[in-house]
Formats: C-alpha cells, sequence, structure tokens
C-alpha cells in the first residue's frame, strides 16, 4: 500500500502524515459499540456458510426444473464460500460502514484543527482512506476467524488455514479498498453525502454486477479480459477454479456463473478440493487498486476543508454572497443581533403561560411539515407525477391488462420508493438536530415518537394515493392491503433503526435491500407491498403489518429507556 501511494505521487513526509491520520480515525472507528453489533453479524455469516445455509452453486434450468449445483464443504470450497461473502458485506454493506469518516471530523470540529495545520488534501483523504481499508480488514479477519472456528466443527475433511483464509483477504480484501476510495468520493459531494448517495450507491453497486451476465456462455479459458477486470465480487475466479469439479458432475453447467446466496431447488453435489490459482485472478484483484487510488484523487477535487476563520460562517458559495449582501441566508422571522450596544442580557422570549396547551393532532400536524420540507424541488415533483400517473393511465389506457401490469410491477414498487428521502430521517431528527434533551424534557416525549411514525405514514398514503384510486377503480381491491403494508411498515422500520441506531443508514441499506428482493423483483417472502398476487395470496401484507406493530413498540421501548436515563 506504502509503495502504491508513493508511486501515486505522495511524497515521504506526507506518508507519514497519511498514516497517522489513518491511524487515528480507524482507532476511533473501532472504539465504536456500533463496530462490535457489525462483528457479531459478521462471525454469525462465517457461521452459515460453513452450515449451508448460505449456498455457492451453479443454477441449473433442466426441463423447468431448478438444480443447485453445489460443492462439498471442504476447506478450498469453503474457503471460496466465505471469500464471496466478506466480498458481498463489502460492496452492499462496507459503502455504509465506512461512510461517515469526514462527517465525523465535522461533527467534533476536527476539521477545523485540520485546516490550520500543513497537512494537503491529498494526505488528508488518503489517511481516511486507509481507516476504510482497516475497517475492511477488521471485517475480513472476524469472517477468516468465524469460519476457520466453524469449519472445524461443521465442515468436511481437514481444517487448511490457508485455503481458508486466503481466498477471503485476496478476493475481498482489494474490494474494501474500492468501496473505501467510493465512500470518500461520495462524502465530498454534496449532494452525494446523504441519502440520495447512499440510494444511488445500491444501485450503482447492482448494475456493477449485472455487468458480469456478459460472461454467460463462456468456457474459463474463453473470458474475455474486459469481461474478467469488471469481475468485482469474484465470480469469475470461483468459475476458473471449479470449473473442472464442476463439469466432471454436471457437463450442461458450461458458461453457467455460479449464483450466491439462500438458493432454493434440487441439490447435486460435485467436490472441490483445490487448485492451484492462475496468475490472472492476482493480476485483477491487485488491479482494483488502480481505479481505488484514482477514485481518491478525483475526492479531492470537490473536497472543501473549513477553514477556521470562517468556519462559523459557512462555507461555499452562499457564504461568499453573504459578504457582499448580508441579508442572504437570514431568515426574516429571526431577530438579528442588537447593534446599537445593547446587552444581550436585555433580551427575552415570549414566556410559556399553558405547558397543557396542546392537542395531539396538532403534533402529528407539525412533524408532518417537519418531515416533508426542506426536500428538493425534484423531489415534490416526482411526488407529485407518482400520484398523476395511475390517473392519467386510467384516462389514456383504460382497464387494460397492460395498464394494470404497469401499475402494479412498476409504479407500485417505486411509489414506496421515492419517500425514503422522508423516512430516513424519522427517529433521528433530534438526535441529528441536536434538540434531544428538549424532547425529552417536554410533557409528551413518547407521543411525539408516536406522531413522527405517523407523520411518514401520511406521507406513504399520500404518494400512494393515485395507485389506491388506480386499483379501487380497476377493481383489485387486494391491492390495497399491499398498500396499508407499505404505508405501516417502512415508517415504522424507520423510526425503530433510527432510534436504536442513532442514524439513517442502517435503515436505508436493510429497506432498499428488502424493497430490492421483494417489491423489485418479486421475492414472495420479502414482497411486503404485495406487488405481486401470489405475495397476497400468501399474506405476506399481513406478515408485515404485524411486524409494523412489533417495531414501533421497539421503538417506544427505546424512547421510555432514554426517559428513565437507562441508555
Amino acid at each position: 500500500m506504502r509503495t502504491s501511494m508513493r508511486s501515486a505521487g505522495l511524497p515521504r513526509c506526507e506518508m507519514r502524515r497519511v498514516y497517522h491520520i489513518g491511524r487515528a480515525d480507524f482507532l476511533q472507528r473501532v472504539r465504536s459499540r456500533r463496530l462490535l453489533v457489525v462483528l457479531a453479524i459478521v462471525a454469525f455469516f462465517g457461521y452459515l456458510v460453513n452450515v449451508g445455509q448460505i449456498e455457492l452453486a451453479y443454477q441449473l434450468d433442466r426441463g423447468g426444473d431448478l438444480t443447485n449445483v453445489a460443492g462439498t464443504n471442504t476447506a478450498s470450497f469453503v474457503g471460496l464460500k466465505a471469500a464471496m461473502t466478506g466480498s458481498m458485506v463489502l460492496l452492499f454493506a462496507g459503502f455504509y460502514l465506512m461512510k461517515g469518516t469526514l462527517e465525523r471530523d465535522r461533527l467534533h470540529n476536527v476539521d477545523q484543527v485540520v485546516a490550520s495545520t500543513p497537512i494537503t488534501d491529498q494526505a488528508y483523504l488518503f489517511g481516511k482512506w486507509l481507516s476504510n481499508i482497516g475497517l475492511g480488514i477488521v471485517i475480513l479477519t472476524t469472517l477468516g476467524f468465524a469460519t476457520v472456528i466453524n469449519h472445524a466443527v461443521h465442515g468436511v475433511g481437514p481444517t487448511k488455514l490457508v485455503a481458508l483464509v486466503g481466498p477471503i483477504f485476496v478476493i475481498a480484501l482489494p474490494l474494501s479498498a474500492l468501496v473505501g476510495a467510493v465512500v470518500l468520493l461520495f462524502e465530498t459531494i454534496d449532494r452525494l453525502s446523504g441519502t440520495l448517495g447512499n440510494i444511488g450507491y445500491f444501485f450503482l453497486a447492482t448494475f456493477a454486477l449485472a455487468g458480469l451476465q456478459s460472461a454467460a456462455g463462456y468456457a474459463p479459458n474463453e473470458l474475455p479480459v474486459l469481461v474478467r477486470a469488471v469481475d468485482l465480487m469474484g465470480h469469475l475466479t470461483v468459475y476458473t477454479l471449479t470449473a473442472d469439479a464442476l463439469l466432471t458432475e454436471a457437463p450442461d453447467a458450461i458458461g453457467v456463473l455460479p449464483s450466491f446466496g439462500t438458493l432454493s431447488g434440487e441439490e447435486q453435489i460435485f467436490h472441490y478440493g483445490g487448485q492451484p490459482w492462475p496468475l490472472w485472478i492476482f493480476v485483477q484483484r491487485v488491479g482494483l487498486l488502480l481505479p481505488a487510488i484514482v477514485t481518491v484523487f478525483v475526492a479531492t477535487i470537490p473536497f472543501t476543508r473549513r477553514s477556521v476563520s470562517t468556519a462559523s460562517s459557512g462555507t461555499g458559495r452562499l457564504s461568499r454572497l453573504e459578504t457582499w449582501i448580508p441579508s442572504i441566508g437570514r431568515s426574516s422571522d429571526i431577530a438579528e443581533t442588537p447593534t446599537d450596544g445593547s446587552s444581550v442580557d436585555s433580551m427575552s422570549l415570549t414566556s410559556v403561560e399553558d405547558r397543557a396547551s396542546w392537542s395531539f393532532w396538532r403534533l402529528v400536524a407539525v412533524e408532518t411539515r417537519l418531515a416533508i420540507r426542506g426536500q428538493r424541488w425534484w423531489w415534490y415533483s416526482t411526488a407529485a407525477v407518482i400520484i398523476v400517473a395511475p390517473i392519467g393511465l386510467l384516462a389514456g389506457s383504460g382497464l387494460s391488462s397492460a395498464s394494470s401490469e404497469l401499475a402494479r410491477r412498476v409504479l407500485f414498487p417505486f411509489a414506496f420508493i421515492w419517500p425514503i428521502f422522508v423516512w430516513s430521517e424519522l427517529g433521528v431528527r433530534v438526535t441529528k438536530h441536536r434538540v434531544a434533551n428538549l424532547v425529552l424534557s417536554s410533557n409528551h416525549p413518547v407521543k411525539q415518537l408516536v406522531a413522527e411514525w405517523l407523520a411518514g405514514v401520511i406521507v406513504a398514503v399520500c404518494v400512494s394515493s393515485g395507485l389506491a384510486t388506480f386499483f379501487v377503480v380497476s377493481g383489485q381491491m387486494s391491492a390495497l392491503l399491499g398498500i396499508a403494508s407499505g404505508t405501516l411498515f417502512a415508517p415504522a422500520l424507520a423510526i425503530a433503526l433510527g432510534i436504536w441506531s442513532g442514524s439513517s443508514w442502517l435503515f436505508e441499506m436493510t429497506y432498499l435491500l428488502v424493497w430490492y428482493i421483494g417489491p423489485l423483483n418479486g421475492a414472495t417472502a420479502a414482497d411486503f407491498i404485495g406487488s405481486m398476487t401470489t405475495s397476497v395470496e400468501e399474506g405476506i401484507p399481513l406478515i408485515f403489518i404485524a411486524l409494523s406493530v412489533v417495531l414501533v413498540g421497539f421503538a417506544l421501548a427505546r424512547r421510555t429507556m432514554e426517559l428513565r436515563g437507562t441508555v
């Protein structure tokens, strides 16, 4: 890594600064209790890999019946499964776990200290990049340790340390460098540092994997160089290593890429005992460092450090305009600082005479206004389109099967992903704006949380109102159950995960994953809005409605613990 940074143009003195920045940030991270929870989940994944709950198999369609051709749990094959698990964790969860390193410095004013030192932007960002890689190493080490222990208990054949752990670091570690660099780039761009960036990265990672479809149909020795180069998770590496053993048992599997995850169908077994790794695999994995380094350098372009002298007055174009036009950025209903020399002590606020004059529904209305205000114009415009589009289908195409399919399979899922910009603030707004103590000292802190959840429900009802009208007019009354499930579940998940984690990333990652697997791709068990009729018939929306009640209960339990001072 040091050689890579030196070749990238960083002098030796800068490399020393990079190391200390990365070390300080890494030590701050490993003290987090959140990391312990993450590592416990990763260790559990290591257990699932060994007991067969997480499968690495080749799915073959034989006359309409799906067959999963998987390897026995030898050390060599389990090592490949663990490597794919590590890649999956880093690709989809690593972004959210690594994110926040720059925001943390701004929150605690560390950026002001750094701005007063001779540390360059490049050294600062490369240090943060090293910290991200360090976090990836901790995650992979935990996964490797859990894999070795569980293979000794549940595995087949001897427990070989190199065969179990080696693939994890060869395949997954370079990916942590690339993801860590993308995290920095997103954090340095204002519009990508929040929910928009979290959603954008999820789809970016998904589309990156879609490029592997171009490798389908090729034998391992026929794979084009360009296709091998874009193999992020290591699918083609596994395909190349296991092809000989696979084709011995299933000759019809030629050109089929491995699938990874929880797979269903009949099972056929092949034995993979390991083989020498081709040189191109090491070159391809190390080659991921090049776009990672380039990405860090690109991140230095939009990156701006707060100046100590101007930190209090803001940054960017607005601050520069304020030096010319002082009134910009000041709210008309906020009293300005007196300039006549009067003391601040002479100023006062209107006293509160009656703390009991309140209404719960008035509180809900206030929380609803807080939830929807402050969004960008394109959010409001798109929300309006989602509401009006189903009505347009009724007016244009009537009740045709094509319009029903478009509404149910396209508009329906989209209507329950767009409000994520609002839902992501539920449960974390009071912490984000540092008013938690004010809320907890109010007369109705528990009802405030309920009102916050109802505000998320109201937003969901409004955005899906056009679809509800469409389903009623078209006679698809069962779809209303899915709308009810979505309007209750999404805000409930947001407020529960938000208040317990103190940030929005956990909700965004979890909800995006459930939404992508269920409503978008039609997995019945995760189709909480009933975008497919089979999901409604099996009662999946009812299950998620019940889960919504449980999630709200967890959120209220957390608020009660906060009031008692037990957290």
